[in-house]
């Protein structure tokens, strides 16, 4: 029964094979590499950085070379230059030079870290506190963070991640910030060798700081997110913090066309995204009250929709591979059924939980309850995305509203923890 469908499926391949050296053959536009700066070796950006080359690469006529580089200054510094196409930078970070943004990819968040012995903030006043290099964005955050708790360290120290989280250890220094994405490679490594912990700010400086600053906004570092030396998992209960978001930038001088289809393909390509990093789970459609810089024209053009797609442009040639494609549908969709019903099921009972949550939270819990349910959803994302890895689940628009959900539902528990937390306005 087998050997008629691949016969099918090769001729299908072959032709579009053929169409597809057609096309190529009638674009007269020379391809280059476009060039990524990213971050530290082995940071979060250089781990994002490499999974949108990689599948970006696999799809499009272009291959991506990821730089390395000390964080959100330098990488703008690195496009006014022209020494990158492409860049991450936090979305609360200025520059002199003009950059456009082409599309919000996740949330990061503010990371205190000290020694265990530490419990207190206010323990940190005259204390020595790492921000980060100069070159990173972490620092304005930090100092901004540090003022509103009421911290006056006796002086910060500057260098990369690893080395400043060594220092911390040792003794060198007392606290180390850093923004960046839950689930950090290197907090990871060196909180789970139980000489460190993750300090509770107490309380969220978001209202306090968001007139000055924007382009921040509130986040949480769920319980659980990182390992420690016990076995256990820190922190034991969720940190609301403030955080950012992290955007893919260009210089203005990039041309409309290449913007639109960067974007395009970024927009087409999420689920993919997604399946070979979790945090592209969290891409979302910019708009300028979101953005720091201002979105690139060709970026707004494919979001507004005002340009003839590339399925509009080569309406005639698509639908001659349609035609080819359409002999092999039938036989394809009738053996993947089964496999896809499966996987569907299986989503279905983690959006019945979510919602089920999401009902709850909406009800109104107390501040024990909502300590539960924020493990619960820890508990259910970890779950999902084991099942994504091992191929149980589908990389699909379904998984992509499922974390949607799943975000909206941390996001009403971290809500539900600020109120129950929040003294009384009328308490003696």
């Amino acid at each position: 029964m087998l050997r008629p469908i691949k016969i099918i499926a090769l001729s299908s391949f072959v032709s579009v094979s053929v169409i597809g050296m057609i096309l190529y053959a009638m674009s007269s536009k020379p391809k280059r590499n476009w060039i990524i700066t990213s971050g530290n070796e082995g940071g979060k950006y250089q781990e994002v950085a490499n999974a949108l080359g990689d599948v970006l690469s696999k799809q499009g006529e272009r291959e991506f070379e990821v730089l390395t580089s000390l964080g959100s200054h330098q990488n703008l510094e690195a496009l006014a230059k022209g020494k990158a196409d492409l860049a991450l930078v936090q979305n609360d970070i200025s520059s002199a030079e003009d950059a456009h943004s082409l599309a919000i990819l996740y949330e990061e968040a503010l990371h205190l870290i000290v020694r265990k012995e530490i419990n207190s903030a206010l323990q940190l006043n005259g204390s020595v506190i790492a921000i980060g290099t100069q070159s990173g964005g972490t620092e304005g955050m930090a100092k901004a963070t540090l003022a509103h708790l009421g911290i006056n360290p006796a002086s910060f120290s500057r260098e990369p991640l690893d080395e400043s989280l060594n220092k911390l250890a040792n003794g060198e220094l007392d606290c180390v910030c850093v923004v960046t994405g839950v689930g950090n490679s290197t907090l990871k490594k060196h909180l789970a060798k139980g000489k460190l912990a993750l300090l509770p700010i107490g309380s969220n400086p978001y209202e306090n700081l968001k007139l000055s600053y924007p382009f921040i906004q509130p986040s949480n570092i769920p319980s659980g997110a990182y390992p420690s030396h016990s076995g256990d998992r820190l922190p034991r209960d969720s940190i609301p913090t403030i955080g950012t978001r992290v955007v893919l930038v260009c210089s203005p001088a990039l041309e409309e066309e290449d913007a639109y289809e960067m974007s395009r393909s970024i927009d087409s390509a999420q689920a993919k995204l997604t399946k070979a990093h979790p945090l592209f789970a969290q891409i979302s459609n910019p708009t300028e009250t979101l953005l720091q810089h201002p979105l690139h024209e060709g970026a707004r053009l494919f979001f507004e929709r005002t340009k003839p797609n590339f399925f509009q442009e080569w309406a005639d040639t698509i639908a001659l591979v349609f035609s080819l494609i359409a002999v092999t549908w039938g036989a394809a969709k009738a053996m993947s059924q089964i496999y896809l019903k499966r996987m569907k099921d299986s989503l279905d009972k983690f959006f019945a939980k979510v919602d089920a949550i999401t009902s709850e939270l909406i009800e109104g819990v107390d501040e024990e309850r909502a300590n539960e349910i924020a493990r619960e959803l820890h508990d259910i994302r970890r779950e999902t995305t084991q099942k994504l890895i091992a191929e149980e689940l589908g990389a699909d628009d379904s998984f992509v509203i499922f974390q949607r959900q799943l975000h909206t539902a941390q996001q009403l528990v971290n809500e539900s923890l600020r109120k129950a937390r929040s003294p009384s306005p009328f308490a003696e």
